[in-house]
């Protein structure tokens, strides 16, 4: 997923998206994932540069910051590195400590499986789809929850369905399970038509569902069938 950068109009809101997005992984996931996300939102929120797109700390800081040895700081920036969420923008140099840049785009698709605890609204907007429609308003004609199903795709119906009934049923109900294999999920839609405006339209929607129910799937394939 491509994450623009978070200035100009708008930009409060992408920052606070990512933030909510690392904050819900630490308050939610497990292990290391989950400390180094919350050590990693301390570091946006004290010392990241947004017009930049950099932030420069040196070690001995980011210990003080996160409460921990220097030696304990290093590895863990190493273990930020090495899951792609930071990269050295900058070498460190004499009188000068090391630059590092955040890649958001790799960092909210490890969140992706925890946005629907923050709730619709959230997946929507990261996954820039139309906001679901307030739950206050009452809909002419309900949608029908999809059937009973152990499948993969059939437990990710279900979710979509409580979700966003309006969604799910314009545009994910026709959608039938082709193939399950580890990381990967191949969908088969009813036209080439509606297979390719999920691709362009909803990629990052799907995906985010699809590893709310499986984390280890990467990639959702839909085809026309």
């Amino acid at each position: 997923m491509q994450v623009k950068r978070a200035v100009g109009q708008g930009a409060h809101v992408l920052k606070y998206d990512i933030l909510s997005a690392l904050l819900v992984l630490a308050a939610q996931g497990d292990g290391a994932d989950a400390r180094l996300a919350l050590r990693l939102s301390l570091l946006i929120t004290a010392r990241y540069d947004w017009q930049r797109d950099r932030f420069n700390v040196g070690l001995r800081e980011i210990a003080r910051m996160w409460g921990v040895t220097e030696r304990t700081a290093k590895r863990e920036m190493a273990q930020l590195r090495a899951m792609g969420w930071i990269t050295v923008s900058r070498a460190a140099a004499r009188g000068r400590v090391t630059e590092h840049r955040i890649h958001m785009d790799k960092v909210l698709q490890a969140t992706m499986p925890y946005w629907d605890q923050i709730g619709p609204d959230f997946v929507a907007r990261l996954s820039k789809t139309p906001e679901p429609a307030p739950s206050n308003i009452v809909q002419l004609h309900q949608t029908a929850a999809p059937p009973a199903d152990d499948s993969l795709w059939g437990k990710v119906a279900q979710r979509m369905h409580g979700l966003d009934p309006q969604t799910y049923q314009a545009w994910f109900a026709r959608l039938q399970q082709a193939e399950h294999s580890g990381p990967e999920l191949t969908l088969v839609a009813p036209s080439v038509f509606i297979a390719n405006y999920i691709k362009t339209h909803f990629a990052t929607y799907l995906l985010s569902h699809v590893v709310a129910e499986d984390r280890a799937v990467r990639a959702v394939h839909v085809v026309a069938g």
